[in-house]
């Protein structure tokens, strides 16, 4: 009796430790699995990090390049606008000089017809002796 009883209790048992191992086996895949897809998204974490990093790297060049374009645009205008202005200032220079020589040769022929106008025949004609002789002496 205890015989049968005894392979009943084993047979039983057997099956039991067969579907524990089956639970096992399945457990150790589905962790194994696990594993694989958690290295996989490392992996993938670590491509995407690589990706911002290169693109933020990327950006921060274009960023200096631009900025150093716009400095250097910023600069030549600068600089074009000064020499304008300077340009500027010299035409301003010379036609109000100009403008003051033209108004002292103005003021000069009217000073030189009031003196001239005053004098007797007889001074003007020595001073023009004299402007003569003068002039002679100069060339």
């Amino acid at each position: 009796m205890i015989k049968p009883f005894k392979s009943m209790m084993i047979g039983g048992l057997d099956s039991k430790i067969e579907e524990i191992k089956m639970n096992i086996d399945k457990s150790l895949e589905s962790f194994n699995e696990a594993e694989e897809k958690l290295r996989e998204a490392e992996k993938q974490t670590i491509d995407l990090t690589n990706k911002v990093e290169e693109i933020i790297s990327n950006a921060q060049s274009q960023a200096e390049s631009i900025t150093k374009n716009i400095i250097d645009k910023t600069n030549q205008t600068i600089k074009s606008k000064e020499k304008n202005s300077l340009d500027r200032i010299k035409q301003i220079e010379l036609s109000a000089i100009q403008s003051i020589k033209s108004q002292a040769s103005i003021e000069l022929n009217n000073i030189l017809k009031n003196y001239f106008s005053n004098l007797s025949e007889n001074n003007k004609s020595k001073i023009l002796d004299n402007s003569v002789t003068d002039l002679k002496s100069v060339n």
